[in-house]
């Protein structure tokens, strides 16, 4: 385990390799920021099962755009790209999601079974799911960027393309809907 996180550290430039080499930071940025894209597509209603292939499309787009991309600011462009990687897969019908299971397989191993904190927070992320699942695209794409990715409205207006004012009425908005959701949602399972 220990050489494979040796070879992940090397594989991962400096920063300022990153700055010099264009390859470099490409590859520091997917290194750092892949699992933030993958999330927020997640979040914005991609279905688990086209996240990676979504993901990847964002960073193709990067890839593509490398010489465009001004140092500092490719967490902006990476979500403003995921944003609209969510929203085509909608377009395109990709949007049903499998309610079979609610229990996610791979989130799954045997001391995760018993236990009872490991069962709670699948409840909560199924919770949190549904919810996200009631807000308009909008408000999503703000609530998630701010309140569970912790981003700033400066760096969410930049990414969304929105003037700050914006981001903060539709976070405002967002709240409470969200707040309505979870309270109608936890009414509904009897909680």
């Amino acid at each position: 385990m220990s050489s494979q996180l040796a070879v992940r550290r090397r594989s991962v430039p400096s920063a300022p390799e990153a700055a010099s080499d264009p390859e470099a930071r490409v590859h520091a940025v997917v290194a750092r920021d892949y699992a933030l894209v993958w999330r927020f597509l997640r979040r914005l209603g991609v279905p688990h099962d086209r996240v990676d292939d979504a993901a990847h499309r964002v960073f193709a787009r990067v890839l593509s755009k490398t010489e465009i991309i001004v140092p500092g600011s490719e967490r902006a462009y990476l979500m403003k790209a995921a944003y609209h990687a969510a929203f085509e897969s909608q377009r395109q019908g990709q949007r049903a999601r499998s309610r079979t299971a609610s229990i996610d397989p791979d989130e799954l191993s045997d001391d995760a079974l018993a236990s009872d904190d490991a069962l709670e927070q699948r409840r909560r992320r199924a919770l949190l799911d549904r919810a996200l699942d009631e807000l308009p695209p909008e408000a999503r794409a703000v609530f998630t960027l701010f309140e569970l990715e912790e981003m700033t409205f400066t760096e969410i207006a930049e990414a969304l393309s929105l003037p700050r004012g914006t981001v903060a009425s539709r976070l405002r908005r967002a709240r409470e809907l969200f707040t309505q959701a979870v309270r109608r949602l936890q009414r509904g399972a009897g909680q």
